[in-house]
């Protein structure tokens, strides 16, 4: 049975999202790193933007190289060198990165099945996001989302620690 949030709930759990998600807004408005790119072949900013909301937008569909690349319309080895200049980290670290992020963001948000938050945001399955997850966050999604309960119980309680029941 779901319990009812007070609006003061939840907008500390949506200041929480705030703090623990990275909005693609935040994504674009980051410079691109040209520092990385002593030929002058990044990806040009419209491209690297068009391609970052597709990849947005298509989380939990292919985003194969392949795919990525045909989006601004180059050949994946030369999209992969352009937009690694541009962003500074390959592509598909990118996608999981973004995948993560949108996995966090459900898990914080919604009281989905692990198994459907990892389909909703593009792994192949409960256990590639499992592990993708814990490599990049330091811990499980279901620890992830044990934390967040911990936290709602305490928000819930006034900002007071529960007793335990075996102190």
């Amino acid at each position: 049975m779901p319990v009812q949030m007070s609006d003061h709930h939840a907008q500390q759990i949506a200041a929480c999202v705030a703090t623990e998600t990275e909005p693609v807004e935040a994504v674009l408005a980051r410079p691109l790193d040209a520092g990385l790119d002593v030929a002058g072949n990044a990806l040009p900013p419209l491209l690297h933007r068009r391609v970052v909301l597709f990849i947005e937008q298509n989380l939990d569909d292919d985003l194969s190289l392949a795919t990525l690349a045909a989006v601004v319309g180059l050949s994946p080895s030369h999209f992969a060198r352009r937009f690694k200049a541009a962003a500074g980290e390959a592509p598909h670290r990118y996608v999981l990165s973004r995948r993560v992020n949108a996995a966090k963001r459900l898990l914080l948000e919604t009281e989905m099945p692990l198994a459907e938050i990892a389909a909703a945001a593009g792994f192949s399955s409960q256990a590639h996001l499992t592990g993708i997850f814990g490599r990049a966050v330091g811990m499980t999604p279901g620890a992830y989302r044990v934390r967040r309960n911990a936290c709602l119980d305490f928000l819930r309680a006034g900002g007071v620690k529960p007793q335990s029941a075996a102190a």
